[in-house]
Formats: structure tokens, C-alpha cells, sequence
């Protein structure tokens, strides 16, 4: 058994598919809280390029590991599966022996999780699937979920559906579970903004959708949502849609703006660095994210911070969160490509909306700051013996 004497908080973050520079400002901002007692140990291997520099970034004492990933599902871009591989590190029980770490924090029910239970330590458990993503998952995997539940000393869960997904289909007590364990990487100074950009008079309103081009993204629904709206419009209406991301579906979707008559509306930018991606944000009016299942996808907050609306799928985790209809978006069946033309019109008819549920969507993303994310991972610790946050005077007697 560990020594309980222990000082350390260990964050374990198996990092397949991304080690993404959104995580950075957190384990930065729990790097000063907890001090040199904080340590992230990470895969070495990263198959992302923007991961491969992520994991270097920072200021945060990090252990990084060798590791194989081996994935096992492969129908889960249709929904058909939930994600599953495995990640095997030799290592990784090697490291957590010598941190010997007082409470450890992992990423979901993955194997460094499992690992991190059976070696004994107190265990919080950051999770960001829903009911609605995990509706593929097998008996076996549901049962072994519930297995680890039991015996994780906390969780800390994306956002409202996480956490009911963790308290009543895994059994976890909803006093140890806290809400708003992850955020987006902030939008760099010379670009952030409280309100919308000032389109020049005339000028399109342009509709972005940042993601990857496979089906579930539901990307063919903005296409066909925009070539109605151009139907109905003409050029009356004028507006544009930039797309930014790669995938296995592209030549499929530029085939079909062509067939629906909006080629010179539509621009695919493909994969876009993450350093470059913010520029968009800053030239772009609205957000579109049609998904079919996301389980909480942060480039929407990170869309809020630019002061954007956001037109927002029903079938993503993170609608209930970050949608307050008619106040900074709306959301919208992804299957609905009527409904999600008629939004955009919305907003092309009524420009002082774009500006009034810009300015809402900013004020709402204050509650995903680096500092207000930190504050669930430090709750969720207060559940082990010993952990305290070094920014609060510790209380005499």
C-alpha cells in the first residue's frame, strides 16, 4: 500500500486522442495552488501535431511516460461505438510509486485510472461523456464502470449531463461530484473582445463551424441549411461560411456545396495550427456546431469568449450548459437542416441580435476561466485528507 503521508497530487492524463494546449492554463493555475506538490504525468508520444508541442508548454512539473496506444473500436466516428482502446505504459505504476502521490486525479475510465485504483490511492475522477454518448457502451464496460464508481473518492464532470450520467447510471454519490472540470484555452490578448466585430456595411455575415470533417459534426447540415437559405434569399441576404478542420468526410461535403449551388459561399480551410485558429474566431460573426454527439466540444466556449453567438445542436453535451435560448444562441435538431436555415436568417434579418447575444455569450464565459475550473478540481480534492489550496490561510485553533 502507498504511503499516505504523502504530500503529492498526481494528474494522470492518458493523453490519446490530443494533449490539448486547453489543459495547459489549468495545470498551471493548479500548479500555483498546490505548488511543487502538483505534478501531470502525460504520454510521451503524441500523435497530434498541436499536442506534440502542448505537452512541452507550461510551467507545471510534468513526468513524461512511454506508452502504446492500441485502439479497438473503429466505428465510433458513426456513432456506432463508443471510443475504446487501451494505453499501455510500463512505467506508469514505476512513476506513481516514486511521486507516491497523496491523491490522485486521472482522465476517465481509462486503464491509467484503473491502474491508479488498484495500486491503492485515493482517486478523482474527471469524466465528460453523457448518457447520450455512452449509449453504445457494452454491458461489460457499463459494469466495470460502475465497479471503479464505487470506489473513486471524487469526480469532477464537464458539465449538467456528465454529472447526471455519473450519478444515475453509475450509481456516484452526487455530493462528491463537482461540476466545470474543463475549459478552453483563452483567446490572446490583442484579439479578445466583449462584443461582436464590426462588420463593415454590406459586408456578409460569416458563419464559422471549427471541427472535424466526419460525419458526426453534422457539417452536411450547415451546407444544406446555407443552400436553403440561399434559395429563399438570392443574394439579398448576404452571408458566407468558413469551415476549419480536416477529415475523412471533405471531398464529400465540397462535392455537395457544388451540388447545392453555394461553392462561392463555402471555404474549407482545412487543418488550421491552434495559434492561427483564434484569427478566425476574431474575423467571424456567428457559431455553428450542427453535431449529432459531442460530449461537451470547447471550441464553443471558446467561440463565447469572442463575444459570438452560437447556434448550438440539441446533441451536444454542453447545450444545457451554454445555451440560454433567445439570449446568446440557439439550439436546434442536427437532423433539422430547415430549422438550423431559419436560425441563420435570424440573425442575417435582425443584426442588432448578433450584437446582443454576442455580448451575452461573452458574460456567460467568465464561468470557464483556468482559475473557476481549477476551483471544481480543488473542491473535488477536499474529498482527501490532507490536500489544501495554498492561495487560503489555513485555519488556526
Amino acid at each position: 500500500m502507498p504511503n499516505r503521508q504523502s504530500s503529492k497530487t498526481a494528474y494522470l492524463f492518458p493523453s490519446s486522442p490530443i494533449f490539448g494546449a486547453y489543459r495547459v492554463p489549468l495545470f498551471d493555475e493548479l500548479h500555483r495552488r498546490l505548488g511543487d506538490e502538483f505534478v501531470v504525468i502525460a504520454e510521451r508520444q503524441q500523435r497530434d501535431p498541436n499536442s506534440q508541442v502542448a505537452v512541452h508548454d507550461g510551467h507545471f512539473p510534468r513526468i513524461l511516460l512511454n506508452s502504446r496506444r492500441i485502439d479497438i473500436s473503429r466505428r465510433h466516428d458513426d456513432a456506432l461505438e463508443t471510443p475504446f482502446g487501451v494505453t499501455l505504459t510500463p512505467g506508469l505504476l514505476p512513476a506513481l510509486l516514486r511521486v507516491n502521490p497523496r491523491a490522485v486525479i486521472s482522465n476517465n475510465f481509462s486503464t491509467w485510472t484503473l491502474a491508479s485504483l488498484l495500486a491503492g490511492y485515493p482517486t478523482i475522477l474527471f469524466w465528460e461523456g453523457t448518457a447520450h454518448t455512452e449509449r453504445t457502451v457494452t454491458a461489460w464496460r457499463h459494469r466495470l464502470r460502475q465497479w471503479i464508481a464505487r470506489r473513486t473518492t471524487a469526480f469532477v464532470a464537464n458539465g449538467t449531463l456528465s454529472r447526471r450520467y455519473l450519478v444515475e447510471q453509475l450509481g456516484a454519490d452526487p455530493r462528491r461530484v463537482f461540476e466545470g472540470g474543463m475549459g478552453p484555452e483563452l483567446p490572446p490578448p490583442h484579439l479578445a473582445r466583449n462584443a461582436p466585430r464590426e462588420r463593415p456595411a454590406g459586408a456578409p455575415l460569416r458563419f464559422l463551424l471549427v471541427g472535424r470533417l466526419v460525419k458526426l459534426k453534422g457539417v452536411a447540415t450547415l451546407l444544406r441549411a446555407a443552400g436553403a437559405l440561399r434559395e429563399r434569399a438570392g443574394d439579398a441576404l448576404p452571408f458566407e461560411v468558413h469551415i476549419l478542420g480536416d477529415g475523412p468526410e471533405r471531398g464529400a461535403l465540397e462535392q455537395l456545396a457544388r451540388e447545392l449551388g453555394i461553392a462561392d459561399k463555402v471555404t474549407f480551410f482545412g487543418s488550421v495550427p491552434a495559434s492561427a485558429v483564434w484569427s478566425h474566431y476574431a474575423e467571424a460573426d456567428v457559431f455553428v456546431l450542427p453535431t449529432f454527439q459531442d460530449n461537451w466540444p470547447l471550441v464553443v466556449p471558446e467561440a463565447m469568449f469572442m463575444a459570438m453567438p452560437v447556434l448550438l445542436s440539441h446533441d451536444s453535451g454542453s447545450t444545457v450548459d451554454l445555451i440560454r435560448e433567445g439570449e446568446n444562441g440557439h439550439a436546434f435538431d442536427p437532423a433539422d437542416h430547415e430549422r438550423l436555415s431559419a436560425l441563420m436568417e435570424l440573425y442575417l434579418r435582425d443584426p442588432d441580435a448578433v450584437r446582443r447575444h454576442g455580448v451575452r455569450s461573452r458574460e456567460m464565459a467568465g464561468r470557464y476561466t483556468p482559475q473557476r475550473v481549477a476551483d471544481a478540481y480543488m473542491a473535488a480534492l477536499q474529498c482527501v485528507p490532507g490536500v489544501r489550496d495554498r492561495r487560503q490561510p489555513i485555519a488556526t485553533t
